[in-house]
């Protein structure tokens, strides 16, 4: 093999620096500025998302305090209208037992005053049907007439003492 000579050794190498020159020069002029261009772009391109994914994340957020605080601020809404429509309850309801409650007492009162009318009725009645038993007791025993009527005094008189 001719590379193994060592006389060929000399030129091998010159070629070999040249060689290795050129392609040094040409990825030090070309590739190189390229590839460094290209990871500048990658870095510039990472950081800028990097900072837009951290502007989107202060504005989520800031949103997610915002609808946390309308939230709150709804539901202590919705607290003091629920308190509000209780009390209005609760103070018709208490209106509508009063006004329920006087009426029966004001019906109440009246059955009570009919019912005293018709105790009356009925008394009187009985003092009518005590004076026509006592009539017929005297006539049976007594042997005597005596009127209705007459007796209705009397007894009246004795159920008053009685009471």
């Amino acid at each position: 093999m001719p590379q193994f000579d060592p006389a060929l050794f000399a030129p091998q190498i010159i070629w070999l620096m040249i060689a290795f020159g050129v392609l040094w020069l040409v990825m030090a002029r070309i590739g190189l500025p390229r590839v460094e261009r290209t990871m500048v772009e990658r870095s510039e391109q990472i950081e800028a998302d990097l900072d837009a994914a951290r502007q989107m994340s202060a504005k989520s957020d800031e949103l997610t305090a915002a609808y946390e605080a309308t939230l709150s601020e709804a539901r202590a809404k919705a607290a003091a209208i629920a308190e509000r429509t209780k009390a209005d309850i609760r103070q018709r309801t208490d209106q509508l037992m009063a006004e329920t409650q006087a009426k029966l007492d004001a019906r109440m009162v009246e059955t009570q005053a009919e019912i005293d009318k018709e105790f009356r009725s009925a008394l009187s009645e009985v003092d009518g049907v005590a004076a026509e038993v006592a009539a017929s007791i005297i006539a049976r025993l007594a042997g005597e007439e005596l009127a209705a009527k007459d007796l209705e005094a009397v007894v009246s008189q004795v159920r008053s003492e009685a009471a």
